[in-house]
């Protein structure tokens, strides 16, 4: 490979070596120990506090390791795969592939995720890469289109990328300018896993709302709605995805499996989170959605429409929150009902070219 497909833009290395410094020191002992067999190469993975990116790495794996089982897994976080790389392309199998986690980090919104991944793309030009199920996001402005111009000349001058949408918008955006690349739709990985078999005794609503630039609610609007639930439903319980503290692939089952713990015992939920809608239909919790400032919640709920426990609003008035939670706790809870394999079962054969 030519020194030169390692090359990216200036200001995005200077930035990752700044927000990732410890990504230039090699340590190749577990990559060692996978030579001369078959690896498919999970990377992207996260570090950092949101659970909803913890569960996608936890359930791409999961998937992998039932549907690849002749394959070894190499999985390798999204700081470390600038250390990794030449190593595990020295001990490179001919079958070798390299997935990458799906997410809600495609575009220019979290540019530095979105500038590994175009580092891996160039880096194992010679692999199949499989981009799992993502939304993508690049803003209509100067930073956008540039971030967009960039993305299109890497993607599309890879010889052998799948690219997954986990949305119709993705989907859309994804064939008008990624022309060359197969595309597939398919929903969030973290659906591919089940967690609604344990049954536990629910009590109390639960709330979990976004505070941060992807919240489509104001301040006070999230004040009003609170004040309302707990004037209808007495004490509210919060809980959030981004736990405020470090998580990696030695703590991520045990933090993820704590949370799925609190929504088995929760009587209903009250989100615009993506993956606090996405949890409570892994645990059979009836939820009430409220969209968040893109795409990304509106057409997740898509996928899970049909189970009886799940609600979207999409204009979240306080006094409809409130009538919504009721109307739940009415019908009380259901088996999740999320038809998985509808869309997961042949998925490996879409992957390979083999499926429709």
């Amino acid at each position: 490979m030519s020194i030169h497909s390692w090359k990216i833009n200036l200001a995005e290395w200077l930035l990752l070596k700044v927000k990732y410094p410890s990504q230039f020191v090699m340590g190749t002992n577990r990559i060692q120990a996978a030579a001369h067999k078959k690896k498919i190469i999970l990377t992207l993975l996260p570090s950092h506090d949101n659970l909803g990116d913890h569960a996608i790495a936890y359930a791409s794996k999961a998937f992998i390791e039932r549907e690849y089982p002749e394959f070894d897994v190499i999985e390798v976080d999204m700081k470390d795969i600038y250390k990794s790389a030449k190593a595990l392309m020295r001990l490179r199998h001919p079958e070798d592939m390299v997935f990458m986690i799906g997410g809600g980090n495609m575009g220019d919104l979290y540019r530095y995720e979105e500038w590994t991944r175009r580092f891996v793309i160039k880096a194992f030009r010679d692999y199949k890469i499989v981009q799992l199920p993502a939304t993508s996001h690049f803003s209509d402005t100067k930073k956008g289109r540039k971030e967009l111009k960039r993305a299109k000349k890497i993607y599309n001058a890879h010889p052998d990328l799948l690219l997954m949408a986990r949305d119709e918008t993705t989907y859309q955006f994804m064939k008008r300018h990624f022309t060359d690349k197969p595309v597939l739709k398919q929903p969030d990985m973290v659906l591919y896993l089940d967690k609604s078999e344990h049954r536990a005794e629910r009590e109390g609503v639960y709330i979990c709302l976004r505070e941060d630039q992807e919240s489509a609610l104001g301040e006070e609007h999230r004040h009003r709605l609170k004040d309302a639930l707990a004037g209808e439903f007495g004490d509210i319980k919060s809980f959030t995805t981004t736990i405020g503290r470090r998580v990696d692939r030695t703590s991520r089952e045990e933090e993820l499996e704590s949370l799925w713990s609190k929504l088995q015992g929760a009587e209903a939920v009250v989100t615009d989170r993506l993956h606090g809608m996405i949890f409570c239909a892994l645990t059979g919790t009836p939820c009430v959605v409220i969209r968040s400032f893109d795409h990304k919640v509106m057409e997740g709920y898509d996928w899970l429409k049909s189970i009886p426990a799940m609600k979207l609003i999409e204009h979240p008035e306080p006094e409809m929150v409130t009538a919504a939670v009721k109307d739940l706790l009415t019908k009380g809870t259901h088996d999740s009902g999320f038809p998985r394999d509808q869309y997961f079962k042949g998925l490996r054969n879409k992957i390979s070219g083999e499926g429709k």
